[in-house]
């Protein structure tokens, strides 16, 4: 059977004491107590999700570009601020 590899871009954070890995591409996100372990679970979340929506005849979202970065941006501010949250 010929197989078929999809990239999905993974941003993993952490979150008290556990990393969560979000797929913004298929909306969908999992976790782990190591990045290693959320990297997995949201590997076998994205491979659940995709697998249904070919049983379904859904489409399935394009594959994300490679080429992807992410960066933290750092500002200083003169004063003290009031968080959101």
């Amino acid at each position: 059977m010929k197989a078929t590899v999809l990239r999905y871009n993974t941003i993993i954070k952490k979150e008290n004491k556990y990393y969560v890995a979000y797929v913004p591409t298929l909306g969908i996100s999992d976790f782990g107590k190591t990045i290693d372990e959320a990297k997995k679970n949201v590997e076998k979340a994205i491979s659940v999700h995709v697998t249904g929506l070919i049983k379904t005849k859904t489409e399935v979202p394009a594959p994300d570009n490679e080429e992807f970065y992410i960066s933290q941006s750092r500002i200083i501010i003169p004063e003290k601020i009031n968080f959101a949250f």
